[in-house]
């Protein structure tokens, strides 16, 4: 799973790139999670959790975005700021069943 801040973009090597863009939390979710959890968040590439069922509150995701867990890096850094990782965890909620 990689990332992007809402004032940036990633390289192709991850490394983060400033702009003025910012990105809706459905866009920072496609760029970014999309690869392990797939556009409807069921994939479960990776050993990915499917996000359509998660029982997870809005703490409980911010916890892992924020420290990663299994297989999933911590997102923190790569998100670089509060805004984004709220916006993704919106969009992700919209997931859910």
């Amino acid at each position: 799973m990689f990332s992007c801040s809402s004032k940036g973009s990633v390289k192709e090597n991850n490394e983060l790139v400033e702009n003025e863009e910012e990105f809706s939390g459905k866009e920072l979710y496609l760029q970014q999670c999309a690869l392990c959890h797939g556009e409807d968040g069921k994939l479960g590439a990776s050993g990915a959790k499917d996000l359509s069922v998660s029982k997870l509150d809005a703490a409980g995701m911010r916890s892992i975005i924020m420290k990663g867990k299994n297989g999933m890096p911590p997102m923190q850094e790569l998100l670089g700021s509060e805004e984004n990782v709220r916006k993704v965890i919106e969009h992700i909620q919209k997931l859910k069943k």
